[in-house]
């Protein structure tokens, strides 16, 4: 499909009320994107089913796997991407960048619920330790609207950060700044494919979760 920009900033409050309307964080992303080029475009874009995407919310059905944000980015990227190439490395980005970013930072317009805005560093793409990660840093629970808040401002920024890296890409001019930490290469140079262990395929943070075991 051909990519029609969308300033990141108009995208935000859509994407957080689409995910507040299924509280999914994946529907939010999708619904957001294709539901504005489909208002602006008509075909193709209006014959998505986006509701098929309600599946990604809570890390898959609930299970706190992939955060259903990066889920949806990589969706969008294999729609709009001129080859596998350019899928994997755009997928990558976004996912190291919500590992690295303190999120969320949206404040939206009229808030359904109105809480301090407290970020936190995920440092994984898995939605359980982001929410976590923002659990013991505001002193919420989950699983309770203060949580859904929390992730349904996630979205909007997310969302935001989709459509400005596929902004850069349909003019050629995509930068891709995210790495791994210095700790996670090291892992990589030994155990990742091609290399003398070649036992680990990951793009994801190591030293969440592993210590160094040398």
């Amino acid at each position: 499909w051909r990519w029609r920009e969308i300033r990141p900033e108009e995208i935000r409050e859509r994407a957080y009320q689409s995910a507040w309307a299924k509280i999914g964080c994946m529907y939010g992303t999708i619904e957001a994107v294709l539901g504005t080029l489909a208002d602006r475009y008509g075909a193709p874009y209006n014959t998505f089913p986006v509701d098929a995407t309600v599946y990604g919310s809570g890390g898959i059905g609930g299970l706190g796997s992939l955060c259903g944000t990066v889920n949806a980015c990589g969706l969008l990227f294999n729609l709009f991407s001129k080859n596998q190439d350019d899928l994997f490395a755009l997928c990558r980005e976004i996912s190291l960048w919500y590992e690295n970013a303190a999120l969320p930072v949206y404040k939206p317009l009229e808030p359904r619920v109105d809480i301090p805005i407290v970020t936190s560093v995920a440092r994984s793409n898995l939605c359980h330790v982001s929410s976590t990660a923002w659990a013991n840093a505001s002193k919420h629970k989950l699983l309770t609207r203060e949580h859904f808040e929390r992730c349904n401002r996630l979205v909007a920024d997310v969302t935001a950060k989709a459509v400005a890296l596929l902004n850069e890409y349909s003019r050629g001019k995509v930068a891709y700044r995210e790495k791994p930490n210095d700790f996670s290469q090291e892992c990589q140079a030994c155990h990742g494919p091609g290399t003398s262990k070649a036992n680990v395929a990951s793009g994801m943070t190591c030293d969440t979760c592993h210590t160094n075991p040398h």
